[in-house]
């Protein structure tokens, strides 16, 4: 079926030839034809560059034209900021009152009605954005016409997968007529998820790229399709040698691994291998990526290492890398300089990068909230798989998995190549995720009966799986802790927000956070230094979401710690055990993380003493920031305005990694906590100081110099005048 066939206006035609779409590929034609323009709900589960963001181009176009409003749902922040710059192409279109479509996305802020968003024609919003749009009962929702859901699968995700579902079920009981657009590459019971949507759908195995999958032991591959690969073996390592020798055939490939620590081995023992198949454009170019990462980082370890494998067109990835990281090492696998990455399993739902071979070097991998290793489930495998393969440029994808005997390579080909992917299932399921979503949903609907909130409920997948007593029980539950801790109160007919539960709602945070935040501070004395008790309370709450292990090593800094800092605290710390399930123990090592960056340790320090990488210590600030932000509003709601002094200094210092000596200096820009400290040392420990001495003098400051000296004596003018 050709594109210039659909019913879509002549210029949109145009505009989708102009991209190279011309002909549809078969699980697109059958998408049309089975009816995904004619406004009825659909789910697509089609292997990865089958054409699904196509098909959700088509579906948005059909609605565009005539001013209907389109929402992109995605589940991780990079993958909405790659669907954003597709679909951002779309401004050059015009609708049927020739106005342009505009295209927004908005992927944080939970605490905003992020007003602007009105104005939008197709909105890219995270899952989670958009459910705090719910909260803030914005007034141009019932404008939407057509929810396209990338990545439906991930609602059975344990950690996220519950905001999904409640979404779906919320957009499945409003009464205005809205189509639902399901995307996956794997849904196993599709027959089910469609019949809770209420869907029609396609399932196909086409793609784009055949795939072949394999198995490595004892130095040979054995594929799916009858061939063998003789593999030549080094003392590198399987894994590196399987990569190898896809190079050798100029082809990329993708490491899966374990660990984040396993990843980075992988691409050391890589480094030096790669560099021998890298032409003069590759070393040109990686060069600029190397300095370009190095440019943007504080020159520790960690930026080092990884710039130094970069300019060897290897690379790692995982969570621990910063955003601007993993850009760059994307960037460069996709201009294919990079020519090998070594991986955790996040990256499988993570970005769009293919490359030609994808090797899982194990079957297992690290699981956060058990713990421990794990096997992978099939669905993961098959997410893996869909990363081989790159459309016009190989004429095959290639997994290989690899066993260390034969029993071992039987299991694998029975489990991973020759098995299903697990039925999606409802995480609706923990007594935290479900209390959160009844008070998220009794705020967005202004108030709801019980029968009101049964009905809401009973449209979530987790009705259709589970017993109707179990979820009526556990409801119950909810709103009996919601009705003790004073988030909702009974009205004459309904359930409604209190002015606490309210603002928990809208600040995004648990309910059982927000709890332990207002009983923390009602534990506060005046005149007390509670920095350490603030910072503790941030990091043992349910919302934080960062946890590591703590080591044999932390028991004396702990020892320490508490000495120190004991009657810092909003709540006595009591250590009467050792064991993991020890809150303190648990949350430490975040404690401690967020207490060294605030004392200025250098980037290199903590990462170095406490373990840690890049990713992790931005990430813990950024949520240590977002939390301190709500422990704030919920003291001005109970009148706890005597903490507000210290939360404002706390945010400041976690803002910029400064102790509290240099706040006064970071208000001048260009003056972070590096220039701070400079400006600090040599002296000039305050405004009305830096005021009085001349721009030569202030030049001679490190780190400063003569452009930024004269920029902070016009700042200062400024001040004056204001």
């Amino acid at each position: 079926m050709e594109i210039s066939s659909l019913p879509l206006q002549k210029s949109y035609i145009d505009f989708l030839n102009s991209l190279g779409f011309k002909v549809l590929y078969p699980p697109q034609q059958e998408c049309i034809t089975q009816g995904v323009l004619d406004h009825k709900n659909f789910l697509v589960s089609t292997p990865t560059a089958s054409g699904k963001t196509l098909v959700a181009m088509l579906t948005s176009l059909n609605y565009l034209y005539n001013g209907g409003k389109v929402v992109y749902l995605s589940p991780l922040r990079a993958l909405a900021h790659e669907k954003f710059i597709e679909f951002k192409k779309l401004e050059t279109l015009s609708k049927s009152n020739s106005e342009k479509i505009k295209v927004l996305i908005s992927t944080g802020d939970f605490q905003s009605n992020s007003e602007y968003l009105k104005h939008a024609d197709l909105l890219v919003l995270t899952n989670e954005k958009f459910d705090s749009l719910l909260r803030h009962n914005v007034d141009w929702l019932n404008q939407i016409k057509l929810f396209i859901i990338d990545e439906i699968h991930l609602i059975g995700d344990s950690y996220r997968g519950s905001t999904l579902e409640m979404i779906i079920a919320n957009i499945l009981n409003w009464d205005q007529n809205i189509q639902i657009l399901g995307l996956s590459a794997t849904v196993n019971n599709i027959e089910e998820i469609s019949t809770w949507l209420n869907a029609d759908y396609v399932n196909s195995n086409w793609r784009p790229v055949p795939l072949i999958e394999g198995i490595y032991n004892y130095g040979q591959i054995d594929f799916n399709n009858g061939d063998v690969s003789p593999i030549k073996i080094s003392k590198s390592g399987v894994p590196a040698d399987l990569a190898i020798d896809a190079l050798r055939h100029n082809a990329q490939s993708i490491i899966f691994t374990e660990t984040r620590r396993r990843a980075a081995s992988i691409s050391k023992s890589l480094e030096k291998m790669t560099s021998t198949f890298l032409n003069t454009n590759d070393l040109s170019n990686l060069n600029t990526l190397s300095e370009d990462l190095f440019s943007k980082g504080n020159n520790t370890e960690f930026d080092r290492t990884l710039s130094r494998m970069i300019k060897n067109g290897v690379a790692f990835h995982h969570a621990g890398l910063t955003s601007y990281q993993r850009e760059i090492i994307e960037t460069g696998f996709r201009e294919r300089h990079i020519k090998i990455i070594s991986a955790t399993p996040t990256l499988a739902a993570g970005v769009n990068l293919p490359a030609q071979r994808v090797i899982i070097s194990s079957y297992l991998r690290y699981d956060v909230k058990k713990g421990q290793m794990i096997p992978l489930s099939v669905m993961e495998y098959k997410q893996m798989c869909g990363r081989a393969g790159r459309p016009q440029f190989d004429s095959k994808g290639e997994t290989i998995l690899i066993a260390s005997s034969d029993n071992e390579k039987d299991a694998l080909f029975d489990n991973y190549i020759n098995g299903h992917p697990e039925n999606l299932r409802s995480s609706l399921v923990e007594f935290s995720s479900i209390c959160n979503h009844v008070l998220g949903s009794i705020t967005s609907n202004r108030g709801l009966s019980k029968d009101q909130l049964f009905r809401l409920f009973d449209k979530t997948l987790y009705s259709i799986q589970s017993d109707n007593q179990i979820l009526s029980d556990n409801v119950d539950r909810s709103l009996a802790y919601l009705l003790e801790e004073d988030l909702i109160r009974e009205g004459r007919d309904k359930y409604v927000p209190t002015s606490f539960g309210r603002q928990i709602s809208r600040l995004y945070i648990n309910p059982i956070t927000g709890v332990h935040f207002r009983n923390s501070i009602f534990n506060a004395k005046r005149n007390q230094n509670y920095l350490i008790g603030l910072l503790y309370t941030v990091v043992s709450s349910t919302d934080f979401g960062i946890s590591f292990s703590t080591r044999k090593k932390d028991f004396y800094r702990i020892d320490n710690f508490l000495s120190e800092h004991n009657d810092d605290f909003l709540e006595p710390i009591i250590i009467d055990d050792y064991s993991s399930n020890n809150q303190f123990l648990r949350s430490f090592r975040s404690l401690d993380l967020l207490n060294c960056w605030i004392s200025e340790w250098n980037d290199d320090k903590i990462l170095k003493n406490l373990d840690i990488q890049p990713g992790d210590l931005y990430r813990a600030v950024e949520n240590a920031k977002w939390l301190i932000h709500a422990i704030s509003k919920i003291a001005e709601l109970f009148q706890k305005n005597f903490l507000l002094p210290q939360i404002y200094e706390l945010n400041i210092r976690l803002s910029y990694g400064i102790k509290k000596e240099l706040i006064e200096l970071i208000r001048l820009k260009q003056i972070g906590r590096i220039r701070a400290r400079a400006l600090y040392n040599a002296g000039y420990k305050n405004l009305n100081i830096i005021n009085d001495v001349t721009v030569i003098r202030l030049s001679q400051v490190p780190q400063i110099g003569k452009s930024i000296a004269q920029n902070i004596k016009e700042q200062l003018k400024d001040l004056e005048l204001n």
